[in-house]
This record gives C-alpha cells, structure tokens and sequence, in this order.
C-alpha cells in the first residue's frame, strides 16, 4: 500500500502522460486491494492526471470503476476459469448502458 499511496501522489504532482504499473495488487489481501482500487481510480480519473496502466491477472468482483476508465480483459491462456464467460460479461454491459440510457456498441 505504500508504494500505491507513493506512485498516486506522483502521479498528481509529476504530469506525466502515462505511468504503468504491473501486479501490484499481488499479495494483497481483499481489504488493501479494495483500498488500492479505491484509491487508484479516484486519483487516476481527475481530469490534470495522465493515463494509468495496472496490468494485473487477477481482480476482485464488483470493484467501481468510473465512466473515464476502460478495462481491456485478455482472454487466453490455459488457466482462463471455465466460467468467465466474454457472452455474459458484454451481456451485462448492454443491460447497463440501458438503464443508464447509454447508447454505444460493445462487441464480443
């Protein structure tokens, strides 16, 4: 969590374009990795703050995400869970856009 909390003040005070940061939630327990994402995301989605990277294999269910941020899932490999479904995932997308009057294609 320190190098999280060190990377974000960086990121408001430094300006640069991007910063990139790999598995840096690995080894966290749910309760730091929560707060991480917390943070990350209301730090990250200010308007004077570059983009952020977090490359990462693994993330927490129903974590918030802001409308600034995308989230790019790469499905392959060998040890993908049989039951994350790409279908449902945009499935579940569609829904949302339509109770938030969104409109906008998502393709699988």
């Amino acid at each position: 969590m320190t190098t999280v909390t060190y990377l974000l003040a960086l990121a408001e005070l430094a300006r640069a374009p991007f910063a990139l940061v790999d598995e840096i939630n690995q080894g966290m327990d749910q309760r730091a990795e929560r707060n991480m994402h917390k943070m990350l995301v209301e730090t990250t989605c200010k308007d004077d703050v570059g983009q952020y990277f977090l490359l990462t294999p693994k993330l927490l269910p129903d974590l918030v995400y802001h409308e600034k941020m995308k989230v790019l899932v790469i499905n392959s490999g060998s040890f993908i869970p049989e039951d994350l479904s790409l279908k449902a995932m945009v499935e579940k997308r569609r829904q949302l856009n339509k109770s938030k009057g969104r409109l906008g294609r998502i393709e699988a």
